[in-house]
């Protein structure tokens, strides 16, 4: 059985999606399964076909206006058109790109073993994103009611789904990589570190993170802010947290070990993004035993874990009151138990997804 993953950003793009469809192929070559990942490049200049640690990535040009709708080439669309479908499962990521409805559209009339994870939180993250997305709605209501496969990261993201287009999908979570417990939880002891990992837009709510950080000073506590990410709101973060007197400690995105070694030595992590269909790096934080304060209702995904304080991101009083209790959890490594490791989340994907296709 061959598997095509097909997805707009694969390494080196950053950002969850590119670590989950990494994730999930390697782990399907480790298996002994034949993966090719057919991706964009959407203005890195890379290298048009690649081994990366045994997957075969294609690439072809794509376009990204204001970072959103990931356009493809017509490369792209005539590779797939032409593409071998014997003995293939086709892995289709991201509903909210448009790559992924030009490529069920080039393959539905050739194979019916497609796979759909939408990675939905039901609306755009900016102006422009929410209202193309009422006409772009129209469209893929018809393609998730032709894909004999949808598979959700979260009970969250299912019911979205069923909300907003009758489809009862598949459920099951992303996962974390297997390096995750080789740490633990180490806060610093002469401050308080808040830190925030991934994209800096606007919908991630940073400005608010730097707000209740500033708060927390003003209740007397010495607390610093760690940011590690870029984005096109990071310049006005930073303006903002200078302006507040907030002393912010910001690297650009970091390699795996060094990533890992500052969420470990954080004291808690805050995210209360608007939208999210699985957060990754919360499910890291829990898992080496950090604290983390995040936004309903997607952080309800994270319910069982004890150190999970789960808060509406809007109201102070209880935001700050999360905070607190963060920094007062006792230091002793307590980790949630609950999130499965990559491995074991493809086992899932090839019994519960792959198999039924064929």
């Amino acid at each position: 059985m061959r598997i095509v993953q097909i997805a707009h950003a694969y390494p080196p793009y950053p950002g969850g999606l590119s670590h989950v469809v990494e994730n999930i192929s390697t782990r399907l070559t480790g298996k002994g399964y034949e993966v090719e990942v057919i991706t964009l490049d959407t203005g890195l200049n890379l290298p048009s076909v690649e081994n990366y640690h045994g997957v075969i990535v294609e690439r072809f040009k794509g376009y990204a206006p204001l970072n959103a709708y990931y356009i493809p080439s017509t490369g792209f669309i005539n590779h797939l058109k032409r593409i071998d479908t014997d003995n293939t499962i086709f892995h289709l990521h991201n509903l909210g790109s448009v790559s992924t409805y030009l490529a069920w559209k080039a393959l539905r009339r050739k194979t019916d073993k497609i796979v759909l994870t939408p990675h939905y939180h039901e609306s755009g993250s900016t102006l422009h994103t929410r209202i193309l997305w009422k006409i772009y709605k129209l469209l893929i209501k018809k393609m998730l009611k032709n894909i004999r496969t949808i598979h959700a990261v979260s009970s969250f993201e299912a019911s979205l789904l069923w909300k907003n287009f009758r489809v009862k999908p598949i459920i099951i979570p992303n996962g974390i990589g297997e390096d995750v417990k080789d740490y633990n939880w180490n806060p610093p002891s002469n401050t308080h570190v808040l830190t925030y990992a991934g994209r800096i837009e606007k919908y991630k709510r940073v400005d608010l993170v730097i707000k209740y950080a500033r708060r927390l000073i003003d209740l007397g506590l010495s607390v610093k802010l760690r940011l590690i990410g870029r984005g096109s709101n990071l310049k006005r973060i930073l303006s903002l947290a200078r302006k507040l007197g907030l002393s912010v400690e910001h690297y650009d995105f970091l390699g795996r070990r060094e990533y890992l070694e500052k969420l470990s030595t954080s004291t808690v992590f805050v995210n209360l993004s608007a939208y999210e269909a699985f957060s990754i790096v919360t499910a890291e934080a829990l898992a080496i035993g950090v604290p983390v304060v995040i936004a309903e209702p997607w952080g309800q995904t994270f319910n069982g874990c004890s150190k999970a304080h789960i808060v509406d991101p809007l109201n102070e009083t209880g935001v700050i009151k999360a905070l607190k209790e963060s920094i007062d959890t006792p230091r002793k490594t307590e980790k949630c138990g609950l999130i499965k490791t990559w491995n074991e989340v493809v086992d899932e994907i090839i019994n519960m997804l792959y198999t039924r296709l064929l």
